[in-house]
């Protein structure tokens, strides 16, 4: 009986990594929506709501479709799907603009965000394929 050797590289758990990142901040984003949704005098007057000129029940829908959007695009990423791949990419790129452009508010966090981002999205594009070649698919 022959055993395979597998192609993949130590940036597949660099994929996966991303891949646990946005169930998990999806899942931080469902909250988010549902407590405004549900108990919006909790989060009237914070800061998010004096940052952007939208009523909060909007800022609430916002958190919840990208929550879903997120824990969706992570389960796929997990799984080696290539559409997730994309999203996970074009998420990545716009979690780096956005931290880029905050980062006199919260100069450490936004750099190691940018910097998780930039490895993220690097190893979703080089080696993404390789966790859909670990499944077989």
């Amino acid at each position: 009986m022959e055993v395979e050797q597998s192609r993949a590289t130590g940036w597949v758990a660099w994929v996966l990594f991303g891949g646990i990142l946005l169930v998990l901040l999806g899942t931080v984003h469902l909250c988010v929506g549902l407590l405004a949704l549900l108990r919006p005098e909790i989060l009237a007057g914070t800061r998010a709501d004096q940052l952007l000129p939208v009523s909060l029940t909007a800022l609430a829908w916002l958190h919840l479709v990208l929550g879903a959007a997120a824990v969706v695009t992570g389960v796929g990423l997990i799984r080696g799907l290539r559409w997730a791949r994309v999203i996970a990419i074009v998420l990545g790129c716009l979690t780096a603009l956005v931290n880029f452009a905050f980062h006199h508010a919260h100069p450490v966090w936004s750099v190691l965000a940018v910097v998780l981002a930039a490895l993220v999205v690097y190893s979703v594009a080089a080696h993404g394929g390789e966790v859909a070649d670990a499944y077989g698919s």
